[in-house]
């Protein structure tokens, strides 16, 4: 749950309530890897930006994007993330995710205004690349508050 919070700042991460993962792989990358893979071999400066971005001596790079080549091959290939303590990047790989969000704030109404499919693709952007959306739903939870509900998995081929 901590891992979200430093990937998306731009949702309301606050009212996440879960986001389980069945994870099948982690890989991890030194940040000096990473930038000479992206295209930048001589970076002796390489900052923590946010938790899906590197600064390779003033070059941004979305770790995702470096994910997604590296795991070129990968079905269940989720999403990237920034360990700033450890200075690796770690790219995450699963079979299902199940997402549950809180629609409480005003800034939540393009994503909780929204047809729950809709809102659930732009969650599986984030944490469910490679998976195929099998529910989605918003329902009242017991205090009254409306929920998104979002389950992801692998379909058999």
């Amino acid at each position: 749950m901590i891992l979200f919070f430093l990937l998306f700042p731009l949702i309301g991460l606050t009212h996440i309530i879960q986001d389980d993962v069945s994870i099948t792989e982690k890989s991890q990358h030194s940040f000096k890897y990473v930038c000479s893979k992206s295209g930048y071999p001589d970076s002796p400066l390489i900052d923590y930006v946010s938790g899906t971005k590197l600064d390779c001596m003033g070059r941004k790079i979305e770790v995702g994007e470096f994910c997604e080549k590296e795991k070129a091959s990968d079905p269940y290939y989720l999403r990237a993330y920034v360990d700033k303590s450890k200075q690796e990047i770690v790219c995450v790989s699963g079979k299902k995710v199940l997402f549950k969000y809180l629609c409480v704030k005003v800034s939540d109404s393009a994503m909780c205004s929204s047809e729950p499919k809709k809102a659930c693709a732009h969650i599986k952007e984030k944490l469910a690349k490679r998976l195929d959306l099998i529910h989605s739903s918003f329902v009242t939870n017991e205090k009254g508050i409306k929920q998104l509900n979002c389950f992801f998995e692998s379909r058999p081929l």
